[in-house]
C-alpha cells in the first residue's frame, strides 16, 4: 500500500477496524438530476445493506415500498419483501451497451437502477478499505489546490472483476487524511459522464468515519467542477455497522 493510503485508512478508523466489519446498513435520501431516470418511487428514501466480503447490496422499499432490489456481484433482481422473485437480469452492465443502451440514455427500468445504485453504494460505503482489495493498483499523483488547501491524490486502477463507475478513478485527500473528492466517469450513465463527487460532513460511527453528505457535479476542462447541475445528492442520516 502507498503511504498516503495508510494515512487515509488511519483517518477513517484504521485498517484493522475496517477488516472486522461484516456488513453496513445506511439510511438516507437520494436527489439530483440522475434520480429522474429511476422508476417507481425513484428511491427517494434509501435503506441499503451492503456486505463487505462480497459485491452485494439490498435496497429495501425499491422500486415499490413493498419490494426490494438486490445487486449480487453484477447480477440484479427485484423481489417481494419476503424474497419471492419478481424479475432478474444476469450481467446487468452489458445491457447498458450497444442498441439496448439507447433507451437507457433517457430512462432506466428497475433492474438498471438496481445495478447502478447497487455497485455505487457498495463502492461508496466500502471506501477506503475498497482500495486494499486484490487487483486494485494505486499511485500517488500530484497535489491539487482546492478549498484553500493542497489535496493529495490517489490515482486508482480497478480490476475488471470489481463493479465500479470506471476502471480509472482519482481520490483527493485533505491534510487530515479524509477523502474529500472522488473523480470518475459514470460509464453506465454515459461515456460523457465525467463526474466530480464531493464528500463532506464526515462522522464517526462505531469507530469508522463516513461522509454523510455527497454531491456529484459535472467535471469540466482541466478537472474543474461545474457548479450545476447536481447530478446526484446523497445524504446519509444513519449507518449501522455489523461486526
Amino acid at each position: 500500500m502507498s503511504g498516503l493510503l495508510d494515512e487515509v485508512l488511519a483517518a477513517h478508523g484504521g485498517l484493522e477496524r475496517w477488516r472486522s466489519v461484516t456488513a453496513l446498513t445506511a439510511y438516507g435520501t437520494f436527489g439530483g438530476v440522475l434520480r429522474s431516470r429511476f422508476p417507481g418511487n425513484r428511491m427517494a428514501n434509501v435503506t441499503v445493506r451492503v456486505q463487505m466480503a462480497e459485491q452485494h447490496a439490498i435496497f429495501h422499499g425499491f422500486p415499490e415500498d413493498d419490494q426490494q432490489a438486490v445487486f449480487d456481484r453484477g447480477d440484479v433482481r427485484i423481489e417481494t419483501r419476503n424474497g419471492t422473485l419478481i424479475t432478474s437480469r444476469l450481467n446487468a452492465r452489458a445491457a447498458f451497451a450497444g442498441l439496448s443502451g439507447l433507451r437507457r440514455n433517457l430512462r432506466w427500468d428497475a433492474l438498471d437502477a438496481a445495478y447502478f445504485a447497487g455497485y455505487a453504494w457498495w463502492n461508496y460505503l466500502l471506501t477506503p478499505i475498497l482500495l486494499t482489495r486484490e487487483g486494485v493498483t494505486i499511485t500517488e499523483g500530484d497535489t491539487w489546490p482546492e478549498a484553500g488547501e493542497q489535496w493529495r491524490r490517489l490515482e486508482v486502477s480497478f480490476p475488471l472483476d470489481i463493479h465500479t463507475h470506471s476502471q480509472r478513478q482519482t481520490f483527493y485527500v485533505d491534510p487530515a487524511g479524509l477523502i474529500r473528492r472522488h473523480d470518475y466517469i459514470a460509464q453506465p450513465v454515459g461515456r460523457w459522464a465525467h463526474a466530480a463527487h464531493y464528500c463532506s460532513d464526515h462522522r464517526l460511527t462505531a469507530g469508522l468515519v463516513f461522509a454523510a453528505r455527497r454531491r456529484v457535479c459535472p467535471r469540466g476542462p482541466g478537472g474543474r467542477p461545474l457548479p450545476h447541475p447536481i447530478l446526484v445528492g446523497l445524504d446519509v442520516d444513519q449507518i449501522e455497522v455489523e461486526f
